[in-house]
C-alpha cells in the first residue's frame, strides 16, 4: 500500500487542478456576491463544482475497482479511506476562524478531490 500511496503522490505533483474544473466555476465566481468577494457566495461557487469533482471521482473510482482483483480492491479501498482522512486534515489546517475559512475549506476540498479524481481515471484506463 505504500507503493501505491507514494506513485499516487508523485503523480498528483503533476495535475494541475484548475486545469480540470468546468467553466461553471469561473462564471459562478465572476458573478453576483461572489464577484463581490462575499465569502459565503464563492464558498456556493467551491461547493458547486466539489459536487462535480465529487461525481467524477466517484465514477473513477468504481471504474478502477472493477479493473482489480479482490486483494487489490482491498488495497485502493484502503488508499482511498486514507486519502479521505488527508484530505479532511490538510483541508482544517490553518484556517482562522473568519467567514473566509469557508472559502477556504471549499477550494482545498475542490482542488484536492479534483486531483484525486484525475489519479483515479488514470487507475482505470
Amino acid at each position: 500500500m505504500i507503493a501505491l500511496l507514494l506513485t499516487l503522490a508523485l503523480g498528483a505533483a503533476e495535475i494541475d487542478a484548475k486545469a480540470q474544473y468546468s467553466p461553471a466555476l469561473d462564471a459562478c465566481l465572476k458573478s453576483g456576491d461572489a464577484a463581490n468577494g462575499v465569502s459565503v457566495a464563492m464558498a456556493t461557487c467551491f461547493n458547486h463544482e466539489l459536487a462535480r469533482q465529487d461525481a467524477r471521482l466517484n465514477a473513477a473510482y468504481k471504474i478502477a475497482m472493477s479493473k482489480r482483483s479482490a486483494a487489490a480492491q482491498k488495497t485502493l479501498r484502503s488508499a482511498q479511506r486514507a486519502w479521505i482522512r488527508r484530505r479532511d486534515t490538510e483541508c482544517q489546517e490553518n484556517l482562522t476562524g473568519g467567514t473566509i475559512d469557508m472559502v477556504e475549506r471549499s477550494s482545498c476540498h475542490l482542488e484536492l478531490t479534483t486531483i484525486r479524481a484525475v489519479e483515479l481515471e488514470r487507475m482505470g484506463r
